[in-house]
């Protein structure tokens, strides 16, 4: 809470898959978000850290991909250029694990 009263956070999404019966995923929750999402990372120019196992990263790769498709009208590989490019300059960073 004291984050959010001095602006350091305006919102904060929970994922939980495994400590409640309905699984939330994180990128379930980008999907439901992908306004604010692609908003963070085109006009805000969001830094994004991913920290996990290795098909959870490949899972949130796989929806902030389509979040770009989607609002940028690009094709897969475009929009896999724009995660690449992001990444080239240190704004999504993965640190992944099996």
């Amino acid at each position: 809470e004291q984050l959010k009263s001095d602006g350091t956070l305006t919102a904060l999404h929970l994922a939980f898959s495994r400590e409640q019966e309905k699984k939330v995923y994180v990128q379930h929750l980008l999907a439901q978000n992908a306004e604010e999402t692609f908003d963070l990372m085109e006009k805000q120019g969001a830094y994004i850290y991913v920290c996990g196992g290795v098909k959870m990263g490949q899972d949130v790769q796989e929806a902030l991909k389509q979040i770009i498709v989607f609002k940028k009208n690009v094709n897969d590989k475009q929009a896999k250029d724009c995660l690449d490019l992001m990444a080239k300059e240190g704004r999504y960073v993965q640190e992944l694990w099996a």
